[in-house]
């Protein structure tokens, strides 16, 4: 192997206008014809990988075919009515940024890092990377929807035009959004200070859905076309960050030209700060070391021991909670899952409604056992190490399970008190017998389905809100089956708990079969799983090796 020569000049960045330096065009192009390849090849590498994106597109196709017709059958209609597109489609942006934090995460099929090799300038590489975010399907429905909003002010031609310029910038809005803010969010949780910051973002976060929801009903809503009128949310939406470019075409409707201009010169600006904030964290990506810095300080740890034990079952307990607090990957995860019910619990407190707060503790329950689903990918090839020392297959699955347990049973126990104590839980009894249950059964199903599927997990020291689109696909599928099946097997406690509502002996023998029941699954869970993990161990470390992107 050739090597350089000492003091010849080493390889750099390509500086703008040389010939090694791309065209922004041709890196368009590229970038994207990258991403359709790299999706291309992981669909013919993986049925599952098929099954879910074609569920996926197809879903988004349903969903588009539903929505699409209801926004363009509002052409024509009094601008009251018409209005109602200003705080939707506020809402679409905003949650979109929300979703990316505390559900799907962004696409990171390409990831920035691995263009670190290259000589790429971050603001050469944004603009292909935005538009490769494009081809996803989600990113597809989002344009397919906005598509629908133009059809919404088509009645005339200024407010079909002042539509279609808010599609593009509300679009922008939205992908920018979610890039920018899982960007610095990311680098920002990397720290020990860093998590705790994350913790408070993740949590008001959660509960913006909330103030959407009080937005949305601001005015006066009639049941019927005749006495509907959005203008009051309309204007408080367009006066919002994430509604200043949607609320173009409204203000264009009623005249109000001035508002007009103040909105797109905020949209404008506020894409272009948006842009602005990605590169910047573009930059650091492609010019950060590929590995994570490592080098922590690690306790002895000595709370765990004495707590659980020094069986295998508690070392592994031990190890995954600790991963729970120390990596920002599952802490992301860890507050998402434990604030996402507090919605529930308020919007009951304010609008007196007890079944949404018990309903958020059930949701709570099921949620936290879902977690465990990927919890092996999380390990990656790191799991090598349960191989080596002879862990067998049910200590790695009641571990973890008991870990889930430490770490969302106080949460879990929390909100059912708190729902208690403000008296939207009127009947605390049986709900906690359906959330026990919940919880047990959706641990039991999480570390059976795990053992067959692991799915994926953003890599060590990258970004905790990565996933690729056909990750992302097949954690749908499997979160689909691993909350479906929950239902169906807590069902005959919900009809028990039910029943025996008004007896207090009743509630309480509902209560003690629940735990025995749930136990009983989870135990299933745990011997079916563990088996699997035996018989199939070496297989699944190779696709663990896989697993994180």
């Amino acid at each position: 192997m050739a090597t350089a020569e000492v003091g010849a000049p080493q390889p750099g960045p390509a500086q703008p206008g040389s010939a090694a330096a791309p065209r922004p065009g041709g890196l368009v192009l590229l970038v994207v014809r990258l991403r359709l390849a790299m999706w291309r090849t992981a669909m013919t590498r993986s049925a599952l990988h098929l099954v879910s994106s074609v569920v996926g597109g197809l879903a988004a196709l349903g969903l588009l075919a539903v929505l699409g017709p209801g926004l363009v059958l509002l052409a024509g209609r009094p601008v009251r009515v018409v209005a109602l597109t200003v705080p939707l489609f506020a809402v679409v942006t905003l949650m979109w940024a929300v979703l990316s934090l505390v559900a799907t995460g962004v696409d990171a099929t390409l990831d920035p890092a691995r263009f670190s090799v290259l000589p790429l300038r971050a603001r050469h590489l944004a603009p292909a990377l935005f538009a490769a975010a494009l081809t996803g399907i989600p990113a597809l429905l989002l344009v397919g929807l906005a598509l629908g909003q133009v059809g919404a002010w088509s009645g005339g031609a200024a407010t079909a035009g002042a539509a279609l310029v808010a599609a593009v910038l509300g679009v922008a809005t939205a992908v920018l959004l979610s890039r920018a803010v899982t960007s610095t969010l990311a680098r920002v949780m990397t720290t020990r200070a860093g998590r705790l910051v994350g913790a408070v973002v993740v949590s008001l976060v959660t509960l913006l859905p909330l103030g959407l929801n009080l937005l949305l009903m601001t005015g006066s809503l009639g049941t019927d076309l005749a006495t509907f009128d959005a203008t009051r949310s309309a204007e408080l939406a367009s006066w919002t960050p994430v509604g200043w470019a949607w609320g173009l075409p409204f203000d264009v409707a009623t005249g109000r030209w001035g508002s007009a201009a103040v909105h797109l010169a905020l949209a404008v600006a506020l894409v272009v700060g948006l842009h602005l904030a990605w590169v910047r964290q573009l930059d650091r990506a492609l010019t950060s070391p590929l590995t994570s810095s490592g080098g922590q300080r690690i306790g002895s740890g000595r709370v765990l021991p004495r707590l659980l034990g020094t069986s295998p079952v508690a070392t592994v307990a031990a190890r995954r909670v600790r991963a729970w607090y120390r990596d920002s990957r599952l802490v992301s995860i860890a507050l998402r899952t434990a604030v996402l019910p507090v919605f529930f619990v308020l919007q009951a407190v304010l609008t007196g409604t007890s079944g949404l707060a018990g309903t958020g503790v059930v949701m709570l329950a099921v949620l936290a056992g879902l977690t465990l689903m990927n919890d092996l990918a999380f390990d990656g090839p790191a799991w090598w190490m349960h191989l080596a020392v002879g862990v067998r297959g049910w200590e790695d699955r009641l571990g973890r399970a008991l870990a889930s347990v430490v770490v969302f049973g106080p949460a879990l126990a929390v909100t059912w008190l708190a729902g208690v104590a403000l008296g939207v839980v009127s009947r605390p009894v049986p709900w906690l017998s359906v959330s026990v249950a919940s919880f047990l059964a959706s641990l039991g199903l999480a570390v059976l389905v795990g053992a067959y599927l692991p799915g994926t997990a953003p890599r060590t020291g990258g970004n905790p809100f990565a996933a690729t689109s056909g990750g992302a696909a097949q954690g749908c599928l499997t979160a689909l089956l691993s909350f479906v099946g929950p239902v169906v097997l807590v069902l005959p406690v919900a009809v028990a708990a039910v029943v025996t509502s008004d007896s207090p002996v009743g509630q309480w023998a509902t209560l003690a079969v629940a735990v025995l029941y749930g136990a009983a699954l989870l135990a299933v869970g745990v011997v079916v799983g563990g088996r699997r993990l035996d018989r199939r161990g070496p297989e699944l470390l190779g696709r663990l090796h896989r697993s994180q992107v």
